[in-house]
């Protein structure tokens, strides 16, 4: 048994010269399996920023952050909508998802996360 941590999405990841990353900025249930790839993703995109803007720490904070929220926030929030809605539906909830499931190719169902592997995510 473990602790799942999960909060609503919020835009203050940045304080003046602090930043925080991953699941401090972003917690997320475990149902995409994008936890630490968000941390990463977050530390390359952090030290972009700060390069960028080399000088200005505060400049390259904001940018790292402005760069990184929507995309953390989808993961954040389809994570817990898997949880939800795939993974833990019972009765006729889940006779929908099966149906849903089964209706589409295994090529369809990996179009659908085009956007979550299909680029670097650090736009």
């Amino acid at each position: 048994m473990w602790v799942l941590c999960d909060r609503d999405p919020v835009d203050k990841w940045v304080d003046g010269r602090v930043a925080l990353l991953g699941d401090a900025a972003h917690p997320m249930l475990q149902y995409m399996a994008q936890g630490a790839c968000m941390a990463m993703e977050d530390a390359v995109c952090l030290a972009d920023s700060l390069s960028r803007n080399a000088g200005a720490t505060e400049a390259g904070l904001e940018s790292y952050r402005a760069r990184r929220l929507l995309r953390t926030t989808r993961v954040q929030l389809m994570s817990r909508a898997m949880g939800d809605h795939v993974y833990h539906a019972s009765g006729p909830h889940a006779a929908l998802r099966n149906s849903i499931m089964s209706a589409k190719t295994q090529a369809e169902w990996y179009a659908i996360l085009d956007w979550l592997y299909g680029g670097s995510g650090l736009d």
